[in-house]
């Protein structure tokens, strides 16, 4: 069954075969609940909002478009969520850097920010996305880490292309100035 796609998966699901649905949250609980980690920073609040995600998913099976991929739309209903529930509780939220994000594993299991960066640099990181507006970190994150077209993304957040790559672009320009990215280019020979 790991080889069967989303929409092989929600075509069963919808004409009986309800069990299959976990397989759907087996593929898509990592980055729906680091998504609400992200906005409520709480561990227990995150598991809640994501079975939230997923109860709504279950409830509007029928109306994904299968010419379509399945995470943007999965996605797309997590964010709204988030939203919601970032509006109701704006001013609980903590800082990112009190947390360590988990990052998905290489296929040799080691991890690739980590091994990358250094512990000091993906602190920096941390620091960086932290001072992000929401939207643009969700952005970065999917873009870089979830592999998303900007396409996906105009989708998810129902906005124009242009503008998906313009906060992009401004959201890596001040991660670039926080992380003191222009101490390290040569000042001339």
């Amino acid at each position: 069954m790991k080889d069967v796609s989303d929409e092989t998966l929600v075509r069963l699901v919808l004409t009986g075969e309800i069990h299959l649905f976990a397989r759907i949250i087996e593929r898509y609980e990592r980055p729906v609940y680091n998504l609400m980690f992200r906005y409520c920073r709480s561990e227990e609040e995150a598991a809640d909002l994501s079975q939230d995600v997923f109860l709504q998913v279950y409830k509007r099976l029928s109306s994904f478009n299968g010419k379509r991929r399945f995470f943007p739309w999965v996605y797309a209903l997590a964010v709204n969520k988030a939203k919601d529930w970032h509006k109701s509780h704006s001013n609980s939220r903590k800082k990112l850097d009190e947390f360590r994000w988990t990052f998905p594993e290489a296929e040799g299991g080691s991890d690739q920010e980590g091994a990358l960066l250094g512990l000091e640099e993906v602190d920096r990181l941390y620091e960086a996305l932290d001072t992000l507006p929401d939207i643009t970190r969700e952005m970065i994150m999917l873009r870089y880490r979830e592999e998303l077209l900007i396409s996906e993304l105009a989708e998810i957040f129902k906005i124009s292309e242009s503008a998906v790559k313009m906060r992009i672009s401004r959201g890596l320009e001040k991660m670039k100035v926080i992380m003191g990215g222009d101490r390290h280019e040569s000042t001339g020979d």
